[in-house]
């Protein structure tokens, strides 16, 4: 489920870096934590941040879509500002094999300034990431003088990299930025946690518990209803499978993107171990008839889970769909989602002649 919400964030171009930073972390105007790099895959190792010298630190992963996305623009950068060290950091993945370095080889004149490895969650995963909140990658830090100066996407590095090398760059401006954006993300973390405790509790079969929980922490956190909404649906179906089809038709019925997202979902995770396929393609099919063959999002879904349920002859009707919609959608220049939309449809049609 995981990796297919991470695909779906790669073509919508959502999963970005977090800019935020923990109370006792690091932040804008910090003085950069050591390198750490366990091993250097490509350019000239760097040793340490030098006075007077200005750096980029990428962090990226073989896995992340977006990483790759990116690349490509930080190599024409460093091409650009031949008296900024650039060094792109592999994190949040094991070194197994040669996959990293094959992965440096294969990016070749795209990925052309010096790389290397940290670790998974070690490292400096655990001595930048961390400290500042970033809780997604790509991300990068931009370092002047030994002191951190900017943190972001690496799509948006061009202008504050600019003015940190003019020197003028409102350092200030940015950390009060910064610091705001922390709070919320304190928020979010402390919500997700609260959420785990529920889910726990459900694990458990205390739903009396789990409940009152979830109803806490609506309370506290008004931003979290809809992923809350989600859990007690997916209770629902555990207590009452007669209440859960009736809020599944009210929920298709409603035809608020949010109430499909929460059938589709539901759908989704009822393909993972244990799950319910029988209810889970009930709530596919109340999804796909709200969303009326228009959302994109439901269709790739959908594709998705019938492909995964072995009902091939309705996932290739649906990446067929898919395929037509796609052209008048926000992802219309995504070639990779296109890549993998065709490549799922000879996947599906040969499945489907020999079924």
């Amino acid at each position: 489920m995981r990796q297919l919400h991470r695909h779906i964030l790669i073509a919508a171009g959502l999963a970005l870096g977090v800019t935020a930073a923990n109370a006792a972390g690091i932040g804008p105007g910090s003085p950069a934590p050591k390198l750490d790099v366990k091993t250097w895959y490509k350019g000239t190792p760097v040793k340490g941040f030098e006075k007077g010298k200005t750096y980029v630190v990428e962090f990226w992963a073989t896995w992340c879509g977006p990483c790759i996305t990116s690349i490509p623009h930080v190599t024409e950068l460093a091409k650009k500002n031949k008296d900024v060290t650039f060094i792109g950091v592999s994190i949040w993945e094991e070194d197994e094999g040669t996959k990293i370095k094959d992965f440096v080889a294969k990016m070749g004149d795209k990925m052309d300034y010096n790389v290397g490895y940290s670790g998974n969650k070690t490292g400096m995963s655990a001595t930048w990431m961390e400290p500042s909140g970033q809780n997604g990658i790509p991300s990068a830090f931009i370092v002047k003088d030994q002191k951190i100066m900017w943190i972001g996407h690496p799509m948006s590095m061009d202008k504050p990299l600019e003015e940190i090398k003019a020197g003028t760059f409102n350092l200030e401006g940015f950390k009060a930025e910064f610091e705001k954006q922390a709070e919320a993300t304190r928020q979010q973390m402390a919500a997700r946690k609260e959420v785990a405790a529920a889910q726990k509790l459900i694990s458990e079969g205390k739903t009396a518990e789990a409940k009152a929980k979830l109803d806490e922490i609506e309370a506290k956190h008004p931003a979290m209803k809809s992923q809350l909404e989600s859990i007690r649906f997916a209770l629902l179906a555990k207590q009452s499978p007669t209440e859960w089809e009736a809020k599944a038709k009210s929920l298709a019925a409603s035809k608020n993107p949010q109430s499909i997202g929460t059938l589709w979902m539901y759908a989704m995770d009822q393909t993972q171990k244990d799950g319910d396929l029988e209810s889970g393609t009930k709530a596919m099919n109340f999804a796909l008839e709200a969303a009326e063959d228009k959302d994109f999002v439901v269709l790739y879904y959908g594709t998705t889970f019938f492909n995964t349920t072995k009902d091939y002859k309705k996932a290739l009707v649906l990446v067929d769909k898919a395929l037509n919609l796609l052209p008048s959608t926000q992802y219309k220049d995504n070639k990779e989602l296109k890549a993998s939309l065709d490549k799922m449809k000879t996947e599906i049609s040969a499945k489907a002649q020999q079924g």
